[in-house]
């Protein structure tokens, strides 16, 4: 088949090129049209549900809401794993999916199963609803919403919820824009207690009054003659004097007005959120892109709808941009395609160098160009994206692709140069294309199985490794087909025999007379070469198990993303002056731009944070601009802020936090997770585990979750009493919360905007315990009897919020690895715990965040690594159809794992994904440079060859482009290994792998291939003449 498809491409050379070209030309489009992103999509299919019951207590919530939906939806079909937050009144169930699951199908089967438990709840709980379809993953563009000195944070507010954000919810893209800080404009009502009882007013009456004063009505329409008038009334509340002037009740028939048992202004609404940016008081806003959505075209749409904002909003009001993902999505791809042409430029010096020769080395460089064109093409047919992880592929493919080209050139020209004028131009290239096509295809084949296997990788791994691994079969895919189509046609057409001159190629020459005294020399002493060799490997071997072990290496994102943590009882007021204080600690580094600050929760956020805890987004000049990585500039700051008190922290990166909360809930890239039925034992051993957690060294960041710890008071209502008196408990329960938290009884329609109308006590009122305790409660016949006398008042301490994990609750520390791997730190904490922490029955510990994927996916590779190496040996088999060279080749496979593990150890680099599928992809690549020498060996000793002069003949034949392609393959890499660019860490390890294994090849593969093909020869000979002398004997 590979033959006829050259004679086809030969014969038809103009139709080859243009259908080549049309191709190319269409790789062109889909460039400039495909989606781009720094990562895949890695949206993980979650559904949250979330139900309310104000007020009912956490555990209450846990038992009679969370618990129960817990348990229908942990069986539902593909379901993973159920997590849940408890806290007081509110319930939010996250329920993952297999990673692929269809996220609208997901929603689906949950929204289903809540039919059935609906109507279960108890009483006083709301319909539980879904909750958004994007997740943090989306959160692409984030600004602040600055004034001037003195400009007043309800207006900056106010100007975002109804000027910015009302705009911004339109744009194309656009899923959710998400408002925090300043303060929401409030039509305030203050009832004092005194004038009540004056009147004899209660507070229910004063919400019944505003409610029913403001409403517009409809009279119909009256008919005169043939005109038809609609009747239309206006009565809604439209001023704060409306509100002032509405009646409550008449005395001696004297009205009496809102305003004479109130004071009524306007003002900003009780938060338990607030904002800054650079130290001064901001609102902080979020936009969240579609699910699935193209990101530079939604932040492309997001900038334009602000540009145009920016110009209508008054002169003291602007937007100032902190994060935008664009920047870092433009950059890393921009990085990697320099890697790219970088690569290419190494690889065509490094062939002319060795071809010695323009027009050659020209020739096969132009697969290269040719064959990204055509893998770009078929990743667009297959969806895939063009991220910095499948761009990433097609550079780590760079030198693969121009290895075939290499010795279909090579072996073509070397053809040329000895039968020039003794036959015609097309019959040489043609006999030199098929000499090599049928190995050179079966080679490639081998090398796109090896990556094909990778596809199968499942959870976040696979969402960020599916794409390199079929960006890399791709390219190679295009590749394998330019070289036994396109390159034959263009070396009829270039390397004519008046174009071809027969110069010395004096490095190959050196080099091949140093490579042949060396072969015979280690051919004369196989033995100890055997012993060396198996040496190494067991040296390798012994490397591999002091390598550290990780998920991915971390991205610098050019900003970092802080966390902080003071103590339950912390009011907001005192996070904020806390936050400002700690906002100019990051100011004061030279390499911070900016540092805008959230503290408490946002609306419509998927994770409950309370007011004593702060968020910090740190905006970072470009790293190619400073000296300092996130690791050292976070070390700094650790330094900085430990020497504040009662104030815990946590740094990470701002991708990185939003997929630690999205995959486990939690910040940091370690969750340490105690599961086990009693909270109070739960707190109790968490400590004694962060404790011991603490002495393990690399431990940063140590944090445990907050689940306990908030001061409450709590009002036990005597039902005695109540009853004496004839109050029902739904009576004094609304009068506290109006009277204390305050409730909003009605909305007023501005002309752009609405409104709330609050009704609260006054300040003086609900200040202190005593003022509660003072608080009076209405009883039928007008009485008004003192909440002490029908109440039990006292301080309490309780769980702040109740986490269960898979049915179970749990408590977790989260934290940091600073200055070691992951996978170490693990084992050695996981020794400490079982000597140092006694558990009761019941209790366990697990590992989660990214060691939890880290193991799954460690443990899937292994599991491919075999694979492979099986599907390498059944393609060597029916390429040779002998068992024995089969093996031959398969032996010398672990000779790639000498240099990658070797490269590993010497750039410090971990065992991780990356690095782990460079070491997959090795064995395959390095099998093909095998199966060409053992192709031409076997040619040799088939023309009658002896055995050792077959193997040094064949050896020295194939010496230059074996030579030529591991050394292309290491200056193909080169860039990406050293370039300290964004974007350049994930692939790093990957290429380290590469360049260790292709310079092991050039001192080791080339000299064991030859020693080990004539050992393997030897000894089947033996065995083959020591059975026809049994046989002719007997």
């Amino acid at each position: 088949m590979i033959n006829k498809l050259i004679e086809f491409a030969l014969n038809h050379r103009l139709l080859t090129v243009f259908l080549i070209g049309l191709v190319c030309l269409w790789g062109i489009v889909v460039y400039f049209r495909m989606p781009k992103d720094i990562y895949p999509e890695l949206n993980a299919p979650l559904v949250k549900i979330i139900t309310e019951n104000p007020g009912m207590a956490s555990e209450d919530v846990e038992r009679l809401i969370t618990f129960p939906l817990e348990s229908l939806l942990s069986g539902a079909p593909g379901v993973t794993r159920v997590r849940s937050e408890s806290t007081t009144g509110d319930s939010v169930v996250t329920v993952e999916f297999e990673w692929g699951e269809d996220i609208y199908k997901a929603r689906q089967i949950v929204d289903s199963k809540l039919e059935l438990i609906t109507g279960r709840l108890p009483q006083g709980t709301r319909t539980p609803t879904l909750g958004p379809v994007s997740s943090r993953m989306g959160e692409v563009f984030e600004f602040a919403v600055i004034g001037e000195p003195g400009t007043d944070p309800m207006e900056l507010r106010s100007t975002a919820d109804w000027t910015i954000r009302y705009q911004l919810q339109g744009v194309p893209g656009v899923a959710f824009v998400i408002n925090l800080g300043g303060f929401v404009k409030q039509f305030q009502v203050f009832l004092k207690p005194d004038m009540l009882k004056n009147y004899g007013i209660t507070v229910a009456d004063v919400k019944a009054a505003i409610e029913s004063s403001n409403r517009n009505f409809s009279g119909g329409s009256i008919v005169k003659g043939s005109q038809e008038i609609l009747v239309k009334g206006l009565g809604q509340i439209e001023t704060l004097e409306h509100i002032r002037n509405t009646v409550l009740s008449s005395v001696r028939n004297v009205p009496v007005f809102v305003k004479d048992v109130a004071d009524v202004r306007i003002g900003g609404k009780f938060r338990r959120e607030a904002a800054g940016h650079d130290g001064e008081e901001a609102v902080y806003v979020t936009v969240e892109k579609q699910y699935g959505g193209d990101t530079l075209t939604a932040i492309a749409n997001i900038k334009g709808a602000l540009g145009r904002i920016s110009r209508d909003l008054p002169k003291y009001i602007g937007i100032k941009p902190f994060y935008d993902q664009s920047v870092l999505i433009l950059k890393s791809i921009q990085h990697v395609e320099i890697t790219i042409l970088e690569g290419v430029l190494l690889i065509i010096l490094v062939m002319i160098f060795f071809m010695w020769n323009l027009r050659s080395a020209l020739l096969a460089s132009l697969t290269i160009p040719f064959s990204i064109l055509i893998a770009l093409v078929i990743m667009d047919l297959f969806g895939i994206k063009l991220t910095v992880m499948s761009i990433g592929g097609l550079a780590i493919g760079i030198g693969k692709m121009a290895n075939g080209s290499i010795i279909m050139i090579e072996n073509i020209f070397r053809l040329l140069k000895e039968r020039a004028g003794r036959a015609p131009l097309r019959d040489i290239v043609a006999e030199a294309a098929k000499d090599v096509g049928k190995y050179l295809f079966s080679a490639s084949l081998v090398i796109i199985l090896v990556f094909l296997p990778l596809l199968t990788l499942q959870g976040l791994e696979g969402a960020m490794f599916r794409p390199t691994a079929f960006a890399v079969a791709a390219a190679l895919f295009a590749a394998m087909l330019l070289n036994i189509t396109l390159q034959p046609v263009l070396a009829v057409v270039f390397l004519s025999r008046g174009k071809i001159k027969d110069a010395k190629d004096p490095v190959t020459d050196f080099l091949a007379a140093k490579y042949k005294l060396v072969m015979e020399k280690a051919l004369s002493k196989r033995t100890i070469v055997l012993v060396l060799f198996f040496v190494l490997i067991a040296g390798a071997a012994v490397g591999f198990l002091f390598l550290g072990k990780e998920f991915v290496p971390p991205l610098d994102e050019g900003a970092i993303m802080a966390s902080t943590v003071m103590l339950p009882e912390t009011s907001l007021e005192e996070s904020v002056k806390m936050g400002r204080r700690i906002e100019r600690i990051f100011l004061s580094f030279p390499e911070v731009v900016s540092v805008s600050r959230t503290t408490g929760t946002a609306e419509a956020s998927e994770h409950l944070h309370p007011v004593n805890h702060s968020h910090y987004n740190i905006e970072l000049v470009p790293r190619e601009k400073r000296k300092r990585g996130f690791d050292e500039l976070a070390a700094a700051m650790r330094d900085e802020l430990e020497k504040l008190p009662g104030v815990a922290f946590i740094f990470e990166q701002p991708i990185a936090n939003k997929l630690a909360e999205m995959m486990t809930g939690t910040e940091g890239q370690l969750a340490i997770k105690l599961f086990g039925p009693d909270l109070a034992v739960l707190n109790a051993k968490i400590e004694e585990i962060r404790n011991v957690l603490a002495d393990v060294p690399g431990a940063a960041d140590l944090q445990v979750e907050q689940t306990t710890g908030v001061p409450q008071l709590v009002i036990r209502l005597d039902r005695e009493k109540l009853a004496r008196f004839g109050i029902p408990v739904a009576d004094v329960a609304g009068l506290i919360e109006t009277a204390l938290n305050g409730i909003e009884v009605t909305d007023v329609y501005e002309a752009d905007r609405v409104t709330p109308v609050l009704i609260r006590l006054s300040e003086e009122f609900r200040k202190d315990e005593d003022a509660v305790r003072n608080l009076l409660i209405d009883a039928p016949g007008g009485l008004r009897i003192p909440l002490s006398e029908l109440a039990e008042l006292r301080r309490d301490e309780g769980p702040q919020t109740i986490f269960r994990e898979n049915l179970m609750r749990r408590k977790i520390i989260m934290g940091n690895v600073e200055g070691r791997d992951i996978g170490g730190f693990v084992k050695e904490a996981r020794d400490k715990i079982e000597d140092g922490v006694d558990l009761p029955p019941g209790y366990y510990v697990t590992f989660g965040g990214q060691f939890e994927s880290q193991q799954r996916a460690l443990r899937h590779l292994a599991f491919l690594m075999m694979l492979v190496i099986l599907i390498i040996f059944v393609i060597l088999f029916s390429s040779f159809g002998s068992l024995r060279q089969a093996l031959l080749v398969i032996m010398n496979v672990p000779s790639a794992l000498i240099g990658g593990i070797a490269g590993l150890l010497i750039a410090g680099q971990t065992l991780n994904v990356s690095s782990t599928i460079g070491l997959i992809a090795l064995f395959g690549i390095c099998a093909q440079n095998d199966i060409i020498l053992v192709a031409k060996i076997n040619d040799l000793r088939r023309k009658g060859r002896a055995l050792r002069e077959a193997v040094v003949e064949g050896a020295l034949m194939k010496f230059r482009p074996i030579f030529m392609t591991d050394m292309v393959m290491i200056v193909a890499l080169l860039p990406m290994a050293l370039v300290n660019a964004t974007g350049s860490e994930l692939h790093r390890p990957l290429a380290v792998v590469y360049i260790g294994g292709f310079f092991c090849a050039i001192f080791l593969r080339l000299i064991m291939v030859p020693v080990l093909y004539e050992t393997l020869e030897r000894i089947g000979g033996k065995k083959k003449r020591e059975k026809e002398g049994m046989e002719s004997s007997g």
